[in-house]
């Protein structure tokens, strides 16, 4: 399994921010999404460079740690570099982005993701 941990996007702290404030809930992990861009991540970031699709993520919390986990098969993937990876909340908010070793994949195989948020 590919392991990355990665810091909040600015549009979810604000997020974060804004619940702790109001008593309101935060919007949940839902989705791992998957792009072929290769611009660095900043926390300014709303969105992957150039996604090409969303699968549902598993969650899991232990303390102050979430890891959102998911599957990419190689069929999704295709001809296709595989190049970034996000979070994004149930509301569309991305939680946070990371760029990754150009991946490759044949249409038969697959790959784990889990991204990491400490709070």
């Amino acid at each position: 399994m590919s392991t990355t941990a990665i810091a909040a996007s600015n549009a979810y702290r604000r997020k974060v921010a804004l619940a702790a404030a109001n008593g309101t809930a935060l919007p949940r992990i839902s989705h791992l999404a998957f792009g072929v861009g290769d611009r660095p991540y900043t926390l300014d970031d709303t969105a992957l460079q150039a996604e090409f699709t969303r699968i549902a993520a598993a969650v899991t919390v232990s303390g102050v740690t979430v890891k959102a986990v998911a599957t990419l098969p190689g069929a999704i993937v295709g001809t296709r570099v595989l190049r970034e990876v996000a979070a994004l909340a149930a509301d569309g908010t991305l939680i946070g982005r990371r760029v990754i070793t150009p991946k490759e994949f044949e249409p038969e195989t697959e790959m784990d993701f889990e991204l990491t948020f400490q709070y």
